[in-house]
């Protein structure tokens, strides 16, 4: 019996032949199939660690903007406790904003602390000794690493 291109598999009877289709991956498929599972796994990571970025940066931004009401509520209440006459013309008041530029005492919120700046100014088109004031309030923060 001398069968020329034969393979080994058409040797095998057919209870062995099933035997053999039942034996699983080779190496190289679960070798590819780990491959692509880590693509996969890496990618959501990245979008997760993304996402957790993004949400610290904007509860920052959002504990800024509450801040900012916070660090102008002083300012608001010294110019409602001004005691201004404007019938003499007296604007010289101890409450009047006083221009220039100034640092405020920090804030500590959820453990970051937040530095505000007071730049107080006359606005375009007013003269020099108008009592009219423009508050510009900077807030500057350092952002925690997640």
């Amino acid at each position: 019996m001398n069968k020329k291109g034969f393979t080994p598999l058409e040797t095998i009877g057919r209870r062995q032949k099933a035997i053999l289709s039942l034996t699983g991956f080779t190496l190289i498929e679960i070798i590819v199939a780990a491959f692509i599972l880590a693509l996969v796994t890496t990618g959501l990571a990245y979008v997760f660690l993304a996402g957790r970025r993004h949400l610290a940066h904007t509860r920052s931004k959002i504990q800024a903007a509450e801040l900012g009401r916070l660090f102008l509520a002083p300012l608001q209440m010294q110019v409602k406790q001004s005691d201004w006459n404007s019938s003499t013309n007296d604007y010289n008041s101890p409450n009047l904003l006083q221009k220039g530029t100034r640092t405020g005492s920090p804030e500590r919120l959820y453990g970051i602390d937040y530095t505000p700046t007071y730049e107080i100014s006359v606005p375009p088109g007013f003269s020099p000794d108008s009592p009219m004031r423009k508050a510009k309030v900077t807030i500057t923060w350092n952002e925690p690493t997640p």
